[in-house]
């Protein structure tokens, strides 16, 4: 499992794998101490991982692995297995390198600083030439730093040509002296002025083809702005003192102020920047945000001095929450005074560690107001220059860390799955105990009270969205899972997966649509809203968390709910109606539809059909309607109609609070429809499918509709959700009554009725339980599934059958094992009996030997096994011991134990003697 679980942790990190700053986490040593391996166990591990194909060793000091499925998903594809060197591993790429993005490494490109960077890449991607763009915000946001990343970013995206210049221009430098800033600026000819001896270009001709950078913009005059007026709207300049003719100049034109934009600058001038660029204060940026700019500024520190940084955990905290006026560059000087101070009083060590004593007293003012908590096992961060910077950012976060290891964990359960190591049950099982763990930490582990706002509006947008969509799915959940999923989706990150991993996402969440269809749609429905009320991204491991913990919680839901719906003629008459009935039947059963006097009944049809759609999962529509003419509305229904239709008419108040109540207490749709026509003066029809009825099987048995249910949920369990089948329950009375009888064939399309008791219905194949799990009824079987699923498929669901079978008797029968485990430990055995015999096993044998292996394996734990047999008993026949003592193997690997030959010798009497059949509809 370790080995698994190393492999998965490095397919994550190789996405983060930077060749020219290799990180220790691809280390044998690292990965070694990270899983609590032995160094020469974790070695053995990934060099058996190199020669499968799965990993490549780099043969460097010290040795680096990468996952190679990630390495060729986010690099490019390899020949080898093994490299010499890093250089080695370059050499081997035989595509065009990526155009790189500077953006990507900007600290909160993802985030706060996401809007204004797809501002600028608009600005320089907009044909001929690009647009003119202003930044505004406040000192020390990093206007300049980002004016440069856009000169570095258009050279890279082959924009500007690899030597087109860069031209900072302060124009607060010529706030007072008009002519200056001119001159400086487009230039002057000859004789312009006195002293202008020569022509002599300005900053425009010098930016020429590149970036031309104006800071301060709001210091220039009106007569400034008025200046720039000819390039922004022709594209050409005038040199001071040139009337004849202009120049030409292709530049892409960057504005920078820190002053409010309409009481500074000509209405005019505004009129002509197209795209105007906000950059947040460092206050407004979060958290996270501002851990990561200081750990970066550290890191550079931590290059120019050469030694290795470790940073006290009250540091980090106290800097994170402590308020800069001048923003990001006030908190890079802070970090480079601490760094200094910890050098000057530590000069001669390889290890600075930098504290609380060593911040400025402008910072050390303000600890006492301070109130943040600390964890008590936070630790020193350490870093030097050989630290992979992207890495650390991702990875000192413990939240981080723990909700990343946790989906890697979920994958890697899944990927058990799919490589047959683990059934679907123990795989499902394990996925929600790491969630149960992880909301468990972050609950109850979790004391940072900056994210208490966000929490607080996360789990009031979860809380109104799960009762919003319980109501409509008919589901019931536990209320701490709100708390849980709210906390989650705050603390998570919204990275896209890596390829490997997205892959794999997507094939999870494909299972779990196919098997919890319902509880998928209303997890969709959930994610999709709160993101759009929270501005949020979520990614498919989301989904996969959330429909998991559902699952998990356990969730009430009755799938065959009846719809109703009030459609009236006039302003608010349906509405008032529903309004006041649902308020008295204190639930929402109704829906209203209020049509004007002149709507055609054509249009009422489709509004009816387009609530179907959306509401597809109810197994019933009753409509209450004002007037006779609008019970014909039946006739514009479309073909594809799936669902049985009910339309009464002269609703009132008084009518729908009788089908309220009805429709709460259960009744059938037929009954309240017809029980409506006896009490009240109204009329009544119903439109039953005439195609695409929704296909069941039919459960029945002679001691009751309490058995019949059991014998349901048994077939449910074993008919795999894709097929689309339902179970459903019935009396046996019921299926002998005409009236009910019928409603039930227009209702479905009936494949089978299984039970105890043959209610003799024509064209319907009957199927008793005991002849089911007897083995003798596999034609019947067969037909009823022909054209549905393969012939595989039909042995599939005939195994399940009698696994699920088998398990209620099992779990009456063991008290100390995982039933669940043992069932599927007996599955192995049988897999490999049949296998090693060449002999395929009958029904009625497996679920005897389903419960005998089970007790069987409760007794070794317990020591209590026979060790001799009977001498009466006849002798078995030593060849038939060797496949089974074989076919044990697997039970006797599992659980430590040696099955003794007199216990074989009982399994063969069961093998090869006549078994006893147990009577069935006792149990249901």
């Amino acid at each position: 499992m370790r080995k698994d679980d190393l492999l998965t942790f490095l397919m994550n990190q190789t996405d983060f794998f930077n060749p020219a700053d290799r990180s220790e986490v691809f280390t044998a040593a690292y990965l070694a101490a990270r899983f609590g391996l032995q160094r020469n166990t974790a070695s053995h591990y990934l060099n058996q991982c190199v020669a499968q194909g799965l990993v490549i060793k780099v043969n460097t000091r010290p040795v680096y692995f990468l996952h190679r499925k990630a390495f060729e998903q986010q690099f490019y594809p390899l020949s080898k297995q093994e490299y010499a060197s890093i250089d080695a591993l370059l050499a081997d790429n035989q595509q065009p390198p990526p155009l790189p993005d500077h953006f990507a490494l900007l600290t909160g490109h993802d985030g706060s600083l996401k809007k204004p960077i797809e501002q600028l890449k608009t600005a320089l991607f907009y044909p001929d030439g690009g647009l003119p763009l202003l930044i505004t915000g406040d000192s020390g946001t990093g206007k300049s730093y980002l004016a440069q990343l856009m000169h570095q970013y258009a050279i890279s995206q082959a924009l500007i040509e690899p030597d087109a210049p860069f031209i900072a221009f302060n124009c607060a430098q010529y706030a007072n002296n008009p002519e200056l800033l001119a001159s400086n600026l487009f230039g002057y000819v000859k004789g312009a002025f006195t002293g202008a001896q020569t022509d002599k270009p300005g900053a425009f001709e010098a930016a020429d083809g590149g970036i031309l950078f104006l800071d301060e913009v709001h210091r220039l005059h009106a007569e400034g702005q008025e200046k720039l007026f000819t390039w922004l709207d022709r594209g050409e300049i005038y040199r001071v003192g040139e009337t004849a003719r202009g120049h030409a100049v292709s530049v892409r034109l960057v504005f920078a102020t820190t002053e409010e934009i309409h009481s500074t600058f000509l209405t005019t001038f505004i009129r002509r920047i197209p795209i105007q660029v906000v950059l947040p204060a460092l206050e407004s940026r979060s958290r996270k945000e501002k851990e990561a700019l200081l750990l970066q500024f550290f890191w550079r520190e931590a290059k120019k001095t050469a030694r290795r940084l470790s940073l006290s955990p009250r540091l980090l905290s106290v800097m994170t929450h402590a308020v800069y006026r001048g923003n990001v560059g006030e908190l890079d000087n802070v970090v480079k005074y601490s760094v200094a101070s910890a050098f000057a009083r530590q000069a001669a060590h390889d290890t600075l560690r930098i504290s609380i004593h060593d911040l400025p007293e402008t910072v050390m003012a303000q600890i006492p107001a301070l109130t943040d908590s600390l964890t008590a096992n936070a630790q020193d961060i350490e870093l030097d220059a050989q630290t992979h910077l992207p890495w650390l950012l991702h990875h000192h976060d413990p939240l981080a860390l723990l909700i990343g290891d946790t989906q890697r964990t979920i994958l890697t359960q899944f990927n058990h799955y799919r490589a047959g190591h683990t059934g679907w049950d123990d795989c499902e099982k394990r996925i929600g105990h790491e969630i149960e763990n992880l909301f468990d930490r972050l609950v109850f582990d979790n004391r940072d009270r900056d994210h208490s706002q966000l929490l607080l509006l996360t789990t009031t947008q979860v809380r109104d969205e799960f009762y919003r969509l319980e109501k409509r799915y008919q589901l019931q959940f536990n209320g701490d899972g709100i708390y849980a999923l709210a906390h989650y989706l705050t603390q998570h990150h919204h990275e896209e997966p890596a390829p490997a991993q997205g892959e794999l996402c997507r094939q999870l969440a494909a299972q779990l649509g196919q098997t919890y269809p319902l509880l998928t749609r209303f997890g969709q429905e959930v994610l999709a809203s709160v993101a759009r009320r929270l501005d949020i991204r979520t990614q498919p491991i989301d989904l996969i968390i959330l429909v998991c913990w559902l699952n998990k919680l356990g969730v009430q839901h009755n799938a065959l709910v009846t719809r109703a719906v009030i459609l009236a003629h006039g302003y608010a008459t349906a509405s008032s109606i529903a309004n006041v009935a649902n308020r008295l039947l204190k639930q929402n059963v109704f829906e209203s539809f209020d049509m004007p006097l002149d709507v055609m009944p054509e249009a009422i049809a489709q509004e009816v059909m387009a609530y179907l759609e959306h509401n597809s999962l109810a197994a019933n529509l009753l409509i209450l309607v004002d007037m006779g003419s609008l019970t014909d509305i039946h006739r514009y229904f479309t073909r594809s109609l799936s669902t049985p239709v009910a339309i009464i008419n002269n609703v009132s108040t008084r009518m729908a609070l009788y089908v309220g109540e009805r429709i709460l207490r259960g009744d059938a749709l037929e009954d309240i429809a017809a029980q409506a026509a006896e009490d009240l003066p109204v009329e009544q029809q119903i439109i039953w499918p005439s195609r695409n009825k929704p296909r069941a099987i039919i459960t029945t048995c002679a001691t009751g509709i309490g058995a019949a249910t059991n014998l349901s949920a048994l077939l449910k369990a074993s008919i795999p959700a894709e097929l689309a089948i339902d179970v459903v329950a019935y009396e046996a009375d019921a299926l002998t009554d005409p009236g009910r009888l019928a409603s039930l064939l227009a209702r479905f399309e009936v494949l089978a009725i299984v039970g105890t008791l043959d209610p003799h219905i024509p064209a319907v194949p009957w199927l008793s339980l005991e002849s089911l799990l007897a083995g003798q009824g596999s034609d019947t079987v067969t037909a009823i599934f022909r054209g549905i699923t393969s012939p595989a498929g039909v042995e599939e669901i005939n195994n399940l059958i009698v696994k699920n079978f088998s398990l209620r008797r099992v779990i009456e029968s063991v008290t100390i094992l995982d039933t669940g485990k043992v069932i599927n430990q007996v599955e192995q055995f049988f897999v490999r009996y049949e296998h090693l015999a060449g002999t395929t096993l009958p029904n009625n044998k497996k679920v005897a030997l389903y419960i005998h292996i089970s007790c069987l394996i409760e007794r070794l734990i317990r020591q209590a096994a026979i060790q001799s047999r009977p001498v009466t008993r006849a002798q078995c026949q030593r060849r038939h011991l060797i496949p089974l003592r074989d076919a044990f193997s697997v039970i006797e690997s599992s659980y430590s134990v040696k099955i003794p030959e007199p216990e074989l010798c009982y399994v063969h009497d069961i093998l090869y003697s006549e078994t006893e059949f147990l009577h069935y509809d006792q149990e249901f």
